[in-house]
């Protein structure tokens, strides 16, 4: 399944599983696009559980507001960041959107420990599930305009 595919199919809430990607867009300019989506995929599962109560894992919101630590956000910083793909407006809409990502999933689990469950899940389940796919759409978009370019 393509990427652009996935993100269609993608209904109200997010997919609990991540597509097996076409080999061509496994991998994008040494960002391993497959195990970014299934990374974002199983912590997402995790805040789920913490705020529906299946886990008693303690998220440290100090960690979750870096967007630099994850793949993604290593490679948004690092290899990305200085190559040519950073003068493309899509790399910047890339780059904002997964650091309001890390903020609003921060928010998050402030909120599970400041109001409760039904705050926390009526977070989870509306901005932080957009913010998901803007990501993912965000990064699709980055990898056609550079793929369109050579």
């Amino acid at each position: 399944m393509n990427l652009l595919d996935w993100l269609r199919s993608w209904g109200r809430k997010q997919p609990t599983e991540a597509p097996k990607l076409e080999e061509a867009e496994q991998r994008f300019m040494g960002l391993d696009v497959q195990a970014v989506i299934n990374t974002h995929l199983a912590w997402r599962k995790r805040l789920e559980d913490r705020i529906l109560g299946l886990s008693n894992e303690e998220i440290d919101i100090v960690a979750v507001m870096q967007d630099n630590q994850c793949a993604l956000g290593q490679w948004l910083y690092g290899k990305a960041a200085r190559s040519t793909l950073a003068l493309h407006p899509e790399f910047a809409a890339l780059r904002e959107t997964h650091r309001n990502f890390h903020l609003y999933a921060a928010r998050g689990v402030q909120t599970l420990r400041m109001r409760g469950v039904e705050a926390a899940r009526v977070m989870l389940e509306s901005e932080f599930d957009r913010l998901s796919k803007d990501i993912v759409f965000n990064l699709a978009t980055l990898m056609h305009k550079e793929r369109t370019l050579n």
